[in-house]
């Protein structure tokens, strides 16, 4: 009986030349970081955003500067209709989606019992429903040895108080991710999570400086992540070479955190 070797993955890129990345919520912190990244690798990016049209074209300028090709496309990606569009308008400027990263997500630190419909809503919405539609809609378009990147959180495994609707999006996204690499295998479509720890965005931000402390401390290396950080871990994901033999993957971007005493 003969088996496959690791022979016929040498042709693999070591980088995104010729490659589209399409990033959602990528006007700010994490996305932005991933969308320059990629850019800096030599991939087209599509720059998704919600609401901040001038956050978007800030990137795609930045990501110009680097001699890349990139676009800002305005989507609400919890509505179906925004997601679906989102993929057209990518099609349509590039023809191609190699990388797809499923970044847009919201927060909120509320007890259960105080977080209104509305609430829990929006938090599903970006986080599960956006992460699906997006993703049912590009899955057509995504090139072999293409790569699909969801987020979820170390609070999926570690929970802080408060957080219990936050965490019940993010765990879903966790379950999907592992189903669809089995879905898409036999297409050498990669699937993965990445678990970013508390790093320093916006969303840091609003949660106050405990919560920052928290993400200093708490880690092995005694600073708090930065988009950066989490973007590196993206590309490692995303280039057909470094992640070639990683699907169904949660990798904790985290710097250690829960290694050290909190």
């Amino acid at each position: 009986m003969s088996y496959k070797t690791s022979a016929a993955l040498a042709p693999l890129q070591t980088d995104l030349q010729g490659k589209v990345a399409l990033v959602t919520g990528a006007s700010r912190g994490i996305g932005r970081a991933i969308a320059i990244k990629l850019a800096s690798l030599g991939a087209k990016v599509v720059v998704n955003y919600s609401s901040n049209k001038a956050a978007a074209d800030q990137v795609v300028a930045e990501i110009a500067s680097l001699g890349s090709e990139a676009i800002a496309i305005q989507g609400n990606v919890a509505i179906e209709e925004d997601a679906n569009n989102i993929v057209q308008e990518t099609l349509a400027s590039f023809n191609q989606i190699d990388v797809l990263v499923n970044n847009a997500g919201v927060s909120s630190s509320t007890a259960i019992t105080e977080t209104t419909t509305e609430a829990y809503r929006r938090i599903v919405g970006v986080t599960v429903d956006g992460t699906f539609f997006v993703t049912r809609a590009a899955v057509p378009h995504i090139k072999e040895n293409g790569s699909i990147i969801n987020f979820s959180s170390v609070m999926a495994r570690s929970p802080f108080p408060n957080y219990s609707v936050y965490v019940l999006a993010k765990a879903a996204i966790e379950g999907f991710t592992r189903a669809l690499s089995v879905e898409l295998g036999p297409r050498q479509i990669r699937v993965n999570t990445i678990s970013p720890g508390i790093t320093e965005t916006d969303m840091a931000a609003a949660a106050g400086d405990h919560f920052r402390a928290i993400g200093t401390n708490g880690t092995v290396f005694k600073r708090i992540g930065t988009p950066e950080d989490i973007a590196e871990t993206a590309a490692f994901l995303a280039v057909p070479r470094s992640g070639a033999w990683v699907t169904g993957s949660n990798i904790f971007s985290n710097g250690g955190l829960g290694g050290a005493s909190l």
